[in-house]
């Protein structure tokens, strides 16, 4: 039987540790016969699942694995019940920062790299969301919408097996990412929708700060109105710094009050700041330079870890980018509030959509790299 001291579960919807007595258990032989199967002394005792114990029920004398949470009554995959360890993301960005476009490379990279993971959908929303995207970006060649605002998403549920691993058993890591509507994690107020997001804030292992290049004046200046509009996704002509600087306040005002952080004393979350729409940005005669580090090709997968090497000196060339921008605000706001900050730049798929928004052949740059520092910071894999 399934001892449960030696799995750490966490619900991935309220984001609490959840202990045996936490979990409510159900019997589904199927659905006009689902019943509650109630913990036993000894199950409580063994810290074990309990037994299905009802007469005549296909199920009798099965182990049972269909949960939900008490705290927040959402039901839980059975995956999340055996894992080696919990992993979860929280992305947010301003309205149209391409937050969900570049979730949806970064998972079709992760399952297509080449490492020896597997990749699986824990839940049927995950599994529907994960394809529509899918077939949207590398099939039909079309931008993805923005999140809807006002709407909560559910999180996406994955596991990660690690196959390099011989024997009978495999590493196994639930990963849980949620990504809110940027015009929601711009301006959080005391809602009940606003506090669901906050939960995912404060309970997130790092939050990923997604800032769109885009949005800066001296960006604008510089490229072509063309690759302008057509790389973005929404309407929006103000400029990032007052609205990112604002997000990012309010993100930490968030994180201290659930927390019981104080003001003066850095969040303890790995903070991964993601500028997006790299493509973009080649146009600029104030740019990178041709030899930059952040341009050439990621090593991090091809080396079966994190490149500390690599993501520093990538991390420089954007810090640096940003001064001679004149936009530090933004950065300051993120050094001060978080006490581990990364900076990452991307591209989720590798050019500018043409004036249509149609897009070329998706080639992803870069987009696993804020996920390799994650793993690597978990101890999922080594830091080189």
């Amino acid at each position: 039987m399934f001892n449960f001291r030696n799995s750490i579960v966490v619900c991935p919807h309220c984001l609490r540790k959840l202990k045996l007595g936490n979990l409510k258990f159900f019997c589904v032989p199927d659905e006009e016969n689902r019943h509650e199967v109630r913990l036993s002394l000894a199950d409580r005792i063994k810290n074990r699942l309990p037994v299905c114990k009802r007469n005549f029920c296909r199920n009798y004398g099965l182990t049972i694995r269909e949960a939900s949470c008490r705290f927040c009554g959402e039901e839980l995959p059975p995956q999340i019940l055996f894992h080696d360890k919990y992993l979860s993301f929280c992305a947010v960005g301003v309205a149209g920062a391409g937050k969900s476009s570049y979730l949806t490379t970064l998972l079709h990279e992760l399952k297509y790299s080449g490492l020896p993971w597997i990749l699986q959908a824990m839940d049927v929303e995950t599994t529907k969301l994960a394809q529509m995207n899918e077939q949207n970006v590398y099939e039909a060649r079309h931008c993805l919408k923005g999140t809807e605002a006002g709407v909560s998403p559910r999180p996406q549920l994955w596991t990660i097996m690690d196959n390099s691993e011989k024997g009978e058993k495999i590493p196994t890591y639930a990963l849980t990412i949620y990504d809110g509507a940027g015009e929601d994690c711009e301006h959080i107020d005391y809602t009940p929708l606003d506090s669901r997001i906050s939960r995912y804030l404060s309970g997130a292992r790092m939050l990923l700060i997604m800032f769109d290049p885009l949005l800066l004046p001296s960006v604008r200046s510089e490229i072509r109105f063309e690759t302008l509009n057509a790389s973005m996704a929404t309407e929006r002509q103000t400029s990032a710094p007052a609205n990112m600087v604002s997000m990012v306040n309010s993100l930490s005002n968030y994180i201290r009050r659930n927390c019981n952080i104080p003001p003066g004393k850095r969040i303890d979350r790995r903070a991964a700041v993601v500028i997006t729409k790299l493509d973009a940005l080649t146009e600029m005669v104030n740019g990178f330079s041709s030899d930059s580090t952040i341009l050439k090709e990621s090593p991090h997968v091809q080396s079966r870890g994190f490149v500390e090497s690599d993501s520093k000196m990538v991390d420089l060339e954007i810090r640096d980018w940003l001064t001679r921008q004149s936009e530090t605000a933004f950065l300051g706001a993120i050094d001060a509030n978080f006490k581990d900050v990364r900076v990452f730049g991307v591209s989720s798929f590798g050019r500018p959509p043409d004036i249509h928004k149609r897009l070329a052949r998706i080639r992803p740059h870069r987009v696993l790299d804020p996920l390799m520092w994650m793993l690597a910071s978990e101890g999922v894999i080594p830091t080189i």
